[in-house]
């Protein structure tokens, strides 16, 4: 939402600076995007050509006296339609253009001085097209004032539930409940301050012309009200209202589009204007027939069906309903006779034709928000009186069909809940203050309870939380009360941000996603069961609650591999919904790529399954779990590679997987290249009742001896070395280095190799010792895997 700080002014009677403004606004929850001074454009002149003559030096050129409304300067034009008496834009000198970002300086052309620049339209990116002609200012304009509209463009970023902030007024209000200004009120029917003109209600009374155009609802769901307005002369906006909609990037279009958009910039009212000789009959507010078409204004046509509500007269549809008007009854400069329509359409209904037909638009992105039904009559009043004062004419009766929906909200509030559960500390009439500034009015029905009754432009606000949040936000989040949490949360807290330091430790980056995913992805990575299903979810991409954290994960790799980074480590901690009891909180992580970026030492290699299982073995002793204790089996999830991966157990209860991720669900990612991954059940964990690793000082030195077994292939390599290094007390690491099948073996064998690390912490090892403890080992592997020693 843009507005400029002279706007919000009209509405604000404030001494706050711009500073103090921006940051009451973020600290309401209208978070300021962005504060745009257009001061680079303070350069562009109005400027009177006072002479023209031919350039002594070339035939298509002029040699012009302009005057600046300080001097006259000499400049060299060779556009059509310089002549003099006109006035026109000058680019003085050290401004610069903003569609060629070309800084105007002095300079010689054709050897004649020229002293800035006479500008066209294109060249101020006011027209797309370009122009060899200048532009032609009406007398609106006065010599030697700036073209442009310099004031502060403010953009906010207002929430979907904020409809009534998609208006500089509604701004204003919550503005005002702060404190920081007051705001103008506005006389409902009966006058309305716009630029600082007072114009009085002549529409109300005297009225005696009938409307032309009747109207009539048949969808079911919509209001219709509109005026007729005959004898009106449509023309170019004044400079006012053209500067104001053009400081926020509207294009000004003609006077009567013109003010319909102020209204709706101003106030939150869409409106819609058809000329009103391409009517025949009434109009009528149904819903479309399959297959129907409609041209839009732009010229670009719809297929429709009945799901969308849409305006039309016998022959044609002039509108989709709170989107879009038709090309067939746009105004133009030459229309003199008006149809002004002023309607409220049901929000669902008016979402449902966006998306369906893609299309979005100033009005839809306020209808689907909830546009004020309250003021429908008041926004059709505001914009008669406008155009009538601009525009003249001869406006009718108001003629309106359909129901209206005001629905009257109140909402039982015990003011003493906001210092409970708001953790703040004000006072009971500071409460009401806000309240009644937010236009809420307030019975005080008993000591402490209040009946509340909500305004029609707050259709966010439906039970006493509503309130709360109300007052706390317009009191100031800043002013809440620090209050220790429980222990139990801040060990979660704590062991959380523990493991984020390991986690980046090792490489990681951390990502955060959604908690939603699509059921039938979900049912890809083999869950189909107990899945938390959202009733309205807001995309079809996001209707449950996600029983795994992979699937993100790998999305963010895919969206990184698009974008050229091959080589990515990423984790997340967060809780997963993978049966119908409390959620878990998961650690997940992916790499793919290299381990390390390319090196002149030639370490790098390509991620494989074990550096899955070293991150998982290294979540296991961050929490100071051996994981001898556990047991490793095959992965039971469908998304890992069925041969590269494991599961490792405590008893029944999984404590984590890790390994290759399968093909097949890379593929549905569009991924080429290996990606492994592990998950580590945090609730499972934390609190495994198993022998803890005490620390034991190896001050003496170790000894490596490695061996190699001829084993069957369908050996579980892990169980292998887990029984190796439970074997002895000596024995301080042990893990695989080699694995090898084809040539020389036989086919349903392969070959291992171990490196087994001995040390004692109360002596050095003597070479007896050594050996004994080596025959252990080759008995125990020959004896529980049928193998046989290779070579050690």
């Amino acid at each position: 939402m843009k507005f400029t700080l002279s706007w919000l002014l009209e509405y604000l009677e404030t001494n706050a600076s711009l500073e103090e403004i921006t940051d009451k606004l973020t600290h309401i929850g209208l978070e300021v995007e962005d504060v745009v001074n257009n001061t680079k454009l303070a350069g562009f002149i109005v400027a009177k050509i006072l002479e023209v003559i031919p350039h002594p030096d070339a035939d298509k050129l002029k040699l012009c006296k302009v005057h600046d409304g300080n001097k006259t300067l000499q400049i060299v034009c060779g556009a059509n339609n310089v002549r003099e008496g006109l006035k026109t834009v000058l680019a003085s000198l050290g401004s610069t253009l903003p569609e060629s970002n070309l800084t105007i300086k002095t300079m010689k052309v054709r050897g004649v001085l020229s002293e800035g620049m006479l500008c066209s339209a294109s060249e101020l990116t006011l027209a797309q097209e370009k122009s060899k002609e200048i532009i032609e200012l009406s007398d609106d304009y006065k010599v030697g004032d700036k073209f442009f509209n310099c004031d502060s463009v403010i953009d906010i970023n207002v929430t979907a539930n904020r409809g009534d902030c998609l208006s500089v007024y509604g701004i204003a209000r919550d503005l005002a409940a702060t404190g920081i200004g007051t705001l103008s009120s506005l006389t409902r029917f009966n006058a309305i301050s716009v630029h600082n003109v007072r114009i009085q209600d002549r529409f109300q009374s005297g009225i005696t012309k009938s409307s032309s155009i009747n109207v009539k609802v048949i969808d079911g769901e919509s209001f219709i009200s509109g005026v007729y307005i005959s004898n009106v002369r449509n023309k170019g906006s004044p400079r006012w209202l053209k500067d104001r909609l053009e400081s926020i990037g509207m294009r000004s279009v003609s006077a009567i589009v013109d003010i319909t958009n102020y209204i709706m910039m101003s106030f939150g009212r869409p409106m819609h204007v058809y000329d009103a000789r391409k009517i025949e009959g009434e109009l009528i507010v149904r819903k479309a027939n399959d297959g129907e078409k409609f041209t839009d204004l732009n010229g670009k046509e719809y297929l429709l069906n009945n799901d969308i509500s849409v305006i039309s007269d016998g022959k044609n549809i002039h509108a989709i309903a709170g989107i879009i008007g038709s090309e067939c009854s746009g105004c133009t400069l030459e229309t003199t006779e008006i149809f002004l329509e002023s309607a409220w359409f049901n929000p669902i209904s008016v979402t449902k034709s966006s998306r369906q037909l893609n299309i979005s638009t100033d009005s839809s992105y306020r209808f689907v928000r909830s546009v004020d039904p309250g003021f429908v009559l008041d926004g059709l009043h505001f914009a008669t009186q406008m155009i009538v004062d601009l525009c003249g004419g001869e406006a009718s009766n108001i003629v309106f069909a359909g129901s209206l929906d005001e629905a009257d909200t109140k909402v039982s509030f015990n003011y003493q809940d906001v210092n409970k559960f708001g953790s703040v500390s004000i006072l009971p009439n500071e409460m009401f203050d806000i309240l009644t500034k937010l236009g809420f009015s307030t019975d005080k029905k008993t000591e402490n309870n209040w009946d509340v009754k909500v305004p029609s432009w707050r259709s966010d606000i439906a039970i006493s939380a509503d309130l709360i949040e109300e007052v706390v936000r317009i009191y100031g989040y800043d002013k809440i009360k620090e209050e220790p949490l429980i222990d139990s949360v801040d060990v979660e807290i704590n062991t959380h941000g523990d493991l984020r330091i390991l986690m980046a430790s090792r490489g990681f980056y951390e990502v955060l996603t959604w908690s939603f995913m699509s059921e039938s992805m979900a049912e890809k990575f083999g869950y189909s069961d107990k899945l938390f299903i959202i009733d309205n979810p807001f995309n079809s991409n996001f209707n449950i609650m996600r029983p795994s954290i992979i699937p993100n994960l790998l999305q963010v790799t895919a969206d990184n591999i698009v974008n050229g980074i091959f080589d990515l480590a990423i984790f997340e901690i967060g809780q997963v919904y993978d049966s119908l009891d409390q959620p878990k909180y998961v650690l997940s992580g992916t790499r793919t790529g290299n381990n390390l970026p390319r090196n002149h030492y030639n370490t790098d290699r390509k991620i494989d399954i074990f550096d899955a299982k070293a991150d998982l073995i290294a979540v296991l002793e961050f929490f100071n779990v051996s994981y001898e204790n556990l047991t490793v089996e095959k992965a039971e999830k469908e998304y890992y590679h069925p041969g590269k991966s494991g599961t490792f157990f405590f008893k029944n209860k999984v404590i984590g997987c890790f390994g290759e991720l399968h093909p097949d669900i890379l593929g549905l990612f569009n991924i080429k290249q290996k990606i492994v991954s592990f998950e580590m059940i945090l609730e499972n964990i934390e609190n495994l009742p198993v022998r803890r690793k005490n620390f034991i000082d190896y001050k003496y030195q170790s000894v490596k001896r490695d061996f190699a077994f001829i084993v069957n292939r369908d050996i579980e390599v892990g169980k292998i070395v887990n029984m190796v290094k439970k074997s002895s007390e000596l024995i301080t690491e042990a893990f695989l280095f080699d694995v090898y099948h084809g040539n020389n073996m036989e086919p349903n064998k392969m070959s291992i190799a171990l490196s087994v690390t001995f040390c004692s912490p109360t002596h050095t090892l003597i070479e007896e010792e050594i050996q004994k403890e080596s025959s252990a080992i080759v008995n125990l592997v020959c004896k529980n895997t049928g193998g046989i020693l290779r070579c050690t």
